[in-house]
C-alpha cells in the first residue's frame, strides 16, 4: 500500500473541530501595535534576484498557494550593509517593491549592523568619526569576524552615528518597504562591549535591544505603524537553555521572529521547537521557524527529505509565524504532486487561522504571554491560542505518537 503522509495529522484537525469555544476577546479600546499581515504565508530565497524573487511569488501563487510577504535576503547590496542596491542583481528595485505591492505582498530587506572592511570607502567613514564600538578604551578599532566577513559594529550609543546610519538607511526606506529582516550578529558584541560615546563597556543583551529597537522605531517613524522587523526572539545554538542570555530581540516591539538557521532534518526541526520553547517562556508573541531548515544537506537531490519538510511545514502551519525559506529547495511543487498539495492545505488553514491569532494575539500581548503556550518540553505540545492544540511529529516513519491532550480550564 502506498504510504500517504497527511492522514497522520487527522487526530490533531479531529480535536480542533470537536472542541468548543472556551474563550473571547473582549472589546475594548486596545490597539494591536502590529499589522495583521504578520500572520500571512511568507516566502524567501537565501540567495536571489529581482527575476527570482519575482518568478517565486509568482510561482506560488500560480500554485493557488497564498503569500503575504517576501523577504529579500542577501546578498542585495554593493557590499554588506551599505544600504546601495547592486543594479547586476536587482535592477529597478523601486518597481520591483512596486510590483510586490501589487499583488498584496509585503516587501522586506535583510540587514545586519555591522560595517565590513571589504566596503573601505563606508568603513574608514564611521572609523574616522568613531562611530564603532571596541574592545576597551585603548583600542584603535575592535573587527570581528562575523560570517560576511570582518567589520566593526556601530555604536548605538553615539547620536551622531545613529544619525548616520538612519540617512542610509533612508535610501530603501523610500523604495517604501515594510520592514527589515534584522539578522542577528549580536553576540559578536562581547567582543567589542566598550562604547567609546559614553565611555563604558555595554551589556550584551542592551547592545542587541538598542540594534532592534532602531530599527523599529525609525522605521515606523518614517513609513507608519504597519511595518515590522523580522528577527529571532531566543537563539541557543543547539545547547538546549533559555532566558536572557540567549534571547536577542526587545519582546514588545517585535511581532515576526524566527528562530535562526537549522539543519534539514529532523534534528534540524526539534532544534527549532526547543528555541520556539524557550522564546514562548520568555513571551515573545508571534514566532516561527524556516520550514524545511535553513541550511540544506547537499546529499540529497532536492537538498532535503521529503518527509521532514511535509513535518515542518505542517509545523510551520501552527505557528503563529509561518515562512517558508532558506538554503537549497523549498519550493513543494519541486517534490512531488503529493507534497505539493499538502503544503497548499496547510497554508490554507494558516490562512484561515489569521484572524484567530490576531484576535488572541490582543489578549496575550496584554498578558504578556505568546500565542504558543507550550504544555511540556519533553514532546514540544503545545496550545496555539486558547483552542487549538498541537503535538509536532519530530521523527520519521509511520509509528505511533502518544498524545496528551490539555487539562480543560
Amino acid at each position: 500500500m502506498k504510504r500517504t503522509i497527511f492522514p497522520i495529522l487527522f487526530l490533531l484537525l479531529t480535536f480542533i473541530s470537536c472542541k468548543k469555544e472556551t474563550s473571547t476577546i473582549e472589546k475594548d479600546d486596545f490597539v494591536a501595535p502590529w499589522p495583521e499581515w504578520v500572520f500571512s504565508h511568507w516566502i524567501w530565497e537565501d540567495e536571489g534576484t529581482t527575476n527570482s524573487a519575482r518568478q517565486l511569488s509568482d510561482d506560488y501563487l500560480a500554485h493557488d498557494i497564498p503569500v503575504g510577504a517576501i523577504v529579500i535576503d542577501s546578498p542585495w547590496e554593493t557590499g554588506y550593509n551599505t544600504f546601495e542596491i547592486d543594479e547586476t542583481l536587482y535592477p529597478n528595485a523601486k518597481g520591483m517593491v512596486d510590483y510586490f505591492h501589487s499583488k498584496d505582498i509585503r516587501v522586506l530587506f535583510w540587514i545586519t549592523g555591522v560595517v565590513n572592511t571589504s566596503s573601505p570607502e563606508l568603513y574608514q567613514e564611521a572609523k574616522s568619526k568613531n562611530f564603532f564600538m571596541k574592545k576597551n578604551s585603548t583600542s584603535e578599532e575592535s573587527i570581528v569576524d562575523w560570517w560576511k566577513g570582518p567589520g566593526s559594529l556601530i555604536d548605538w550609543w553615539n547620536p551622531e552615528a545613529v544619525t548616520w546610519w538612519k540617512s542610509k538607511m533612508d535610501k530603501i526606506l523610500d523604495l517604501g518597504i515594510d520592514g527589515w529582516k534584522t539578522d542577528g550578529t549580536d553576540y559578536y558584541q562581547v567582543l567589542a562591549q566598550y562604547s567609546p560615546a559614553v565611555g563604558k563597556n555595554i551589556a550584551r543583551l542592551d547592545y542587541s535591544y538598542a540594534y532592534y529597537r532602531m530599527f523599529h522605531e525609525y522605521t515606523r517613524e518614517k513609513l507608519g505603524n504597519d511595518r515590522v522587523i523580522m528577527s529571532r526572539p531566543v537563539d541557543n545554538y543547539g545547547l538546549g537553555l533559555g532566558g536572557e542570555l540567549v534571547a536577542f530581540t526587545p519582546v514588545d516591539i517585535t511581532f515576526a521572529d524566527w528562530v535562526g538557521d537549522q539543519d534539514s532534518d529532523f534534528k534540524g526541526l526539534t532544534a527549532a521547537l526547543n528555541n520556539l520553547y524557550f522564546s514562548a517562556e520568555l513571551g515573545y508573541l508571534i514566532i516561527g521557524s524556516d520550514i524545511g531548515g535553513y541550511r540544506e544537506d547537499n546529499s540529497l537531490p532536492l537538498s532535503r527529505d521529503k518527509e521532514t519538510y511535509i513535518r515542518w511545514a505542517q509545523l510551520g502551519a501552527f505557528c503563529p509565524l509561518m515562512e517558508n525559506g532558506g538554503g537549497g529547495e523549498h519550493r513543494p511543487w519541486k517534490f512531488d504532486n503529493e507534497t505539493l498539495e499538502i503544503y497548499r492545505k496547510f497554508v490554507q488553514l494558516h490562512m484561515q487561522m489569521g484572524k484567530y491569532l490576531n484576535e488572541n494575539a490582543k489578549d496575550y500581548y496584554q498578558k504578556k504571554k505568546s500565542l504558543m503556550q507550550f504544555q511540556r518540553k519533553y514532546d514540544y505540545s503545545y496550545l496555539l491560542g486558547p483552542d487549538i492544540f498541537v503535538t509536532p511529529i519530530k521523527k520519521s516513519g509511520d509509528e505511533p505518537i502518544s498524545v496528551i491532550l490539555p487539562n480543560e480550564g
